[in-house]
């Protein structure tokens, strides 16, 4: 069906190049397509849509006029690649077809065919000196090194000059060559001088995220230029007037993004999808992580900030309504559980790990602040996880999971406690006695080995400071001296009094920890100034700040505390 469809399309061109690619259509076969699509670098995901037996031989012949692969005046990078893959009776008929039908000669001795992965040119005519005339149409390329207003130059050092007559240029690397802001940029510069340039492609490359935009630009300058970019089956066109890629799609998604303009550096910190987010920001994430996906390039960390609503047994669900596909070069994922599902069944908590290891890369699964099954029954825990020992971790209770047993295990191994030191870790006062002891072992046991501790807060389960000098938590639990702690927080009932005696307290206490750089007190009432004393010099002399937010609701209103005078004094927002 599919070389009839594509047949069919052929007999409303007139072209002898219409005609060659429905006979072509013809003579692939589905292990040829597979073979060549693999030697070009496609996509998972278009070579998923080749497996197809209806519509295969159709997308194969798209995609590789897409890709300059085969013009109407040349098909010496796909004869190239049928020599190389030892499929000669293939390479010798579509060589004769494209002959017939249209009336040009490709041998085996062009220049072109001797170098595919430079030149994909329509009329383009190479002289002896191997020198480049300005005089055609179609100009593919798959080797850029840069561009300027003057000529394009090829990574063998070859130059392409400006083009009177050119109307379509595509740049197709097939191996997911990153290009900088200047690249592009050169590129435009190129394509302005082109007077009769219609379409400027980007295809199977990686572009700027944004593109700089000012008065002097040259993206303010582009004519009627259609400019695309196509990283994966995904397809953007540029908006000129923002610098900004907009997906083709009806939604017609914005690429946004929070920092890094690049791809590669955006992935190697954390990602976030946050409930915060709009769906437009979140919906041009969800788009990015696919991009970086499709071209394997590592997602170090992928998190979920309250915006997880539930996992179908195949995407992660939003709360905003959208969903996240399996991404197969996540390293790391956090889930921070959103409103709406805080307990998790055994059944998703095994999903969301087999979730991860679609990824050989992935490694870790955290889950923050829900309520886990007690225990996991190991005949449905993922024999992958398993010989691939990945981690599952509940930062809540401080525990991990035993992928064996299928039990919630004290960490006893300094690397997986440095991990779980390297978050925040909240005492919270409605959570169980269990798990509050749970947390206090881990920062017991992080202290003993001097592990730095990033942060601890203490959220309504303060109580009072004892005569050893330890916290006594709402529980009556004991929070012993913590000596490797580096930031905490305490927050209070709101309106709690606490006298300077307390205050000093909390501050000797803190003083304890080498590491120690902030303190903050939340939602209490606090004395107007706090005793100048040893206490307040060995701060200073560290460069501990300690703030003080009277009410966490409004942002704009912090106190810092001079441990000079000892006084609060006017800060800026939190």
């Amino acid at each position: 069906m599919a070389a009839k469809h594509v047949e069919e399309t052929a007999k409303k061109n007139s072209t002898g190049f219409g005609r060659f690619k429905a006979k072509l259509g013809d003579i692939l076969t589905k292990d040829s397509i597979l073979q060549l699509a693999t030697f070009f670098g496609y996509p998972p995901a278009q070579i998923d849509l080749l497996q197809n037996e209806i519509s295969r031989n159709h997308f194969m012949i798209r995609y590789m006029e897409e890709r300059g692969q085969i013009t109407e005046t040349d098909i010496s990078t796909l004869l190239y690649a049928l020599k190389v893959l030892n499929l000669h009776e293939i390479q010798k008929k579509a060589q004769t077809l494209f002959e017939l039908h249209t009336g040009k000669r490709c041998t085996g001795n062009d220049q072109s065919m001797q170098q595919p992965e430079d030149l994909n040119f329509g009329k383009l005519d190479l002289g002896s000196n191997e020198s480049f005339t300005s005089d055609f149409t179609i100009l593919g390329l798959a080797s850029f090194s840069s561009a300027d207003q003057h000529s394009i130059t090829l990574e063998n050092g070859k130059l392409v000059p400006v083009s009177s007559t050119l109307e379509d240029l595509q740049i197709n690397t097939n191996n997911g060559k990153e290009f900088t802001q200047d690249q592009v940029i050169g590129i435009l510069l190129f394509a302005q001088q082109c007077k009769r340039l219609k379409k400027l492609s980007f295809i199977d490359c990686l572009l700027p995220l944004s593109l700089l935009v000012g008065s002097l630009s040259p993206i303010t300058k582009l004519r009627n230029i259609q400019v695309s970019w196509t990283p994966t089956e995904h397809g953007f066109h540029l908006d000129s007037s923002r610098g900004k890629w907009v997906s083709n799609s009806k939604e017609a998604t914005t690429l946004e993004t929070k920092g890094q303009n690049s791809l590669r550096l955006l992935c190697s910190s954390v990602v976030f999808l946050r409930r915060t987010d709009s769906k437009q920001l979140q919906m041009s994430t969800i788009l990015l992580l696919e991009i970086a996906s499709s071209h394997n390039i590592p997602i170090s960390h992928l998190k979920l900030e309250w915006s997880f609503s539930g996992f179908d047994g195949k995407d992660i669900r939003l709360e905003s309504g959208l969903s996240l596909s399996s991404l197969s070069s996540v390293e790391k994922i956090s889930i921070n559980a959103g409103r709406q599902k805080q307990e998790f069944t055994e059944e998703e908590v095994t999903g969301l790990i087999n979730y991860g290891i679609e990824s050989p890369r992935f490694k870790e699964l955290w889950l923050h602040n829900c309520k886990l099954p007690s225990s996991i029954r190991p005949d449905i825990i993922p024999e992958g996880s398993r010989s691939r020992n990945i981690k599952v971790i509940s930062s809540s209770e401080s525990r991990y999971l035993d992928l064996k047993s299928g039990q919630w295990r004290k960490p006893d191994d300094i690397q997986t406690i440095t991990e779980m030191c390297s978050v925040g870790l909240i005492i919270h006062r409605d959570t169980s006695e269990s798990v509050q002891r749970s947390v206090i072992e881990l920062l017991v046991e992080a202290s003993n080995h001097d592990i730095p501790i990033h942060w601890v807060s203490l959220n309504w389960s303060f109580s009072k400071i004892d005569e050893d000098g330890n916290i006594i938590l709402s529980s009556g639990l004991s929070l012993p001296i913590i000596t490797s702690m580096e930031d905490m927080s305490i927050q209070t009932e709101k309106g709690r009094e606490m006298n300077k005696h307390e205050v000093k307290g909390i501050l000797k206490y803190v003083q304890h920890s080498q590491r120690f750089k902030q303190l903050r007190l939340r939602d209490c009432l606090l004395p107007s100034s706090i005793p100048v004393g040893p206490s307040l010099s060995t701060l200073k002399s560290r460069g501990v700040k300690v703030f003080w937010i009277p009410d966490s609701a409004k942002f704009d209103e912090q106190y810092k505390l001079d441990l000079d005078s000892g006084r609060w004094e006017k800060a800026g927002s939190w």
